[in-house]
């Protein structure tokens, strides 16, 4: 039946009509592809044999009962496989716009994932950054404390300071025929300070298995103890520093240079570890600080060290031991 032809509607009428409609139905085809009618037209002749067939077997009670059934049966698995056929394209449908959305889900979990990512990483960048200006203003604030500390610590072991402590005694030949006054002394030791007083000692005499000589001294009265200090410590002398003999006026160093001495490395000893971390620097040893008695300080113009500069050039060369 499925390929056979729908009679009713070769003839162009409902699966209910009437006898009288079917009649006349069946003759507005016929005479319109009636052959005669339809000489050019090669098709004519067949479709006018179909609709004489349709029209004798619908006019025949029986065999149109038989038919009107088989093309219902016909008409209900069509409208069966058009539901059934609905329905798949509707579920399809709504399985790709779950895929869809769940698509769009899936990126916006994503995107929502990476967001917090890089928020994350920013936080921690911003905490770094925080954390290392913190540090740096730690160490500065330490750095500037320590600074007053052994400024205040100089103030107060300065108090102690008497003129012995910062006075040298030299002693020259004499019978070299070289005459040394107080000018000609202060112009030679000047460069490691300023003198406040030079104290020119009788000359006196000794004698050797060879000859008797002549030996002169002097005292040498520093306004620094910095500068006697420089001068008991330089390693650089010239031909003409080389003849004196240098002594510390009181026989020994004096306890303020061991006190300031000891404070520094104590304080040195405490803040390395904090110099080593904020200066790289210093932490790759690409370049050190000389020694205190490797400075030659009559070389340096105008030099006049005071105890300030001392402590300041000691706790520099401290922190890189």
């Amino acid at each position: 039946m499925e390929n056979e032809i729908d009679f009713y509607k070769l003839l162009g009428v409902e699966i209910d009509v009437g006898d009288k409609e079917l009649t006349k139905a069946y003759r507005v085809k016929a005479l319109q592809y009636h052959p005669d009618k339809n000489r050019d037209n090669p098709e004519a002749s067949k479709l006018f044999h179909d609709i004489k067939s349709a029209y004798d077997l619908l006019t025949d009670p029986k065999r149109r009962a038989e038919y009107d059934e088989k093309l219902r049966a016909q008409i209900a698995k069509r409208q069966r496989q058009s539901a059934i056929s609905s329905h798949r394209k509707r579920m399809k449908s709504e399985l790709e716009e779950e895929e869809r959305t769940a698509r769009q889900v899936r990126e916006a979990e994503r995107l929502r994932q990476q967001t917090i990512h890089q928020e994350a990483a920013r936080f921690r960048r911003e905490a770094q950054m925080h954390e290392e200006r913190h540090d740096r203003r730690m160490r500065e604030n330490i750095r500037r404390m320590d600074e007053e500390a052994n400024a205040r610590a100089a103030d107060e072991t300065m108090d102690d300071v008497d003129d012995l402590d910062r006075s040298i005694r030299i002693r020259w030949d004499a019978s070299s025929g070289t005459d040394y006054n107080r000018q000609a002394l202060d112009n030679l030791f000047s460069p490691f300070g300023e003198l406040e007083e030079v104290v020119l000692a009788p000359v006196g005499s000794r004698t050797t298995k060879k000859r008797e000589s002549a030996t002169a001294s002097a005292l040498l009265v520093f306004k620094s103890i910095a500068s006697a200090h420089a001068l008991m410590n330089t390693k650089h002398t010239s031909a003409q520093l080389s003849a004196f003999s240098r002594f510390w006026a009181k026989g020994s160093e004096p306890q303020a240079v061991q006190a300031i001495v000891g404070s520094l490395n104590a304080k040195a000893a405490e803040n390395t570890q904090m110099a080593v971390d904020g200066s790289a620097t210093a932490r790759n040893g690409a370049f050190r600080l000389p020694e205190i008695e490797d400075i030659d300080l009559r070389n340096v113009p105008g030099i006049s060290m005071s105890f300030a500069d001392f402590e300041a050039l000691t706790l520099m060369r401290m922190r890189q031991q």
